[in-house]
């Protein structure tokens, strides 16, 4: 089922692609067949959309475990044990979360690792492992250290859980600014074939010039050209790591 869903996402985005490099032919040169052209730069343009999706993809499971990270936490004060806190937080979630999402599935692979005898430190490392997650390696590694140094595991538990939930609301409150910035940037990208498109509308013939002989269409082509260049500088300064 998930690699029929993955197919048909790969499909779709295709068809998309395709519809869009048929419409820029149209609008540079008046040719739909030019943009065929552009199809040379699919790879490029979807390993960069998975990029974006996977990003996306672990921003969500990183808020997931932030709620997980909450539930355990309350649990611990209320006085439960780690492997119970991991039970009670999947029981909390299920209220919050569809059965089979990442933090549900992962809580109870979680809870199968300690009923077979694995470690708690092992179970959550092997889950930060799986998940990539850089929170989830920090909490890891600092159980880890805890159930090793012997000292107030509650208490230090009790802190990590607040540094580590407070960092991600904080990476929240960066990416809602970038978010706002980012919707700007679709704005702006979207002006100048919106432009064009008006004029082919509502001027007839006020852009013939760029659409007739060579020199137009070298022209429309360097204009291009430097319109990816723009739209990449965008992205680059929007997309910053946080």
């Amino acid at each position: 089922m998930r690699r029929r869903l993955c197919l048909q996402r790969e499909l779709a985005y295709l068809v998309v692609y395709l519809a869009g490099a048929l419409a820029v032919g149209e609008l540079l040169y008046e040719h739909m067949a030019a943009g065929l052209v552009f199809l040379l730069a699919f790879p490029i343009l979807r390993k960069n959309r998975e990029k974006q999706r996977l990003k996306k993809e672990d921003c969500e499971h990183a808020v997931q475990f932030k709620d997980a990270l909450i539930s355990i936490k309350a649990s611990l004060e209320a006085g439960y044990s780690m492997e119970n806190a991991v039970s009670a937080a999947g029981e909390d979630l299920a209220c919050i979360y569809p059965k089979g999402c990442f933090i549900r599935e992962e809580l109870e692979r979680i809870g199968r690792s300690i009923a077979n005898s694995v470690p708690v430190e092992e179970a959550f490392q092997n889950f930060a492992t799986r998940s990539g997650l850089e929170d989830a390696q920090n909490f890891a590694e600092i159980y880890r250290t805890a159930r090793k140094s012997g000292g107030d595991l509650l208490r230090v538990l009790q802190s990590s859980v607040t540094v580590i939930t407070d960092k991600m609301d904080l990476r929240r409150e960066i990416r809602t600014i970038l978010t706002a910035k980012k919707m700007e940037c679709r704005i702006m990208k979207a002006i100048p074939p919106g432009m064009i498109v008006y004029f082919r509308i509502f001027s007839p013939g006020y852009l013939d010039i760029l659409y007739d002989g060579a020199g137009g269409r070298i022209l429309m082509t360097v204009l291009l050209l430097v319109y990816l260049a723009l739209v990449w500088l965008m992205e680059y300064i929007t997309g910053v790591e946080i």
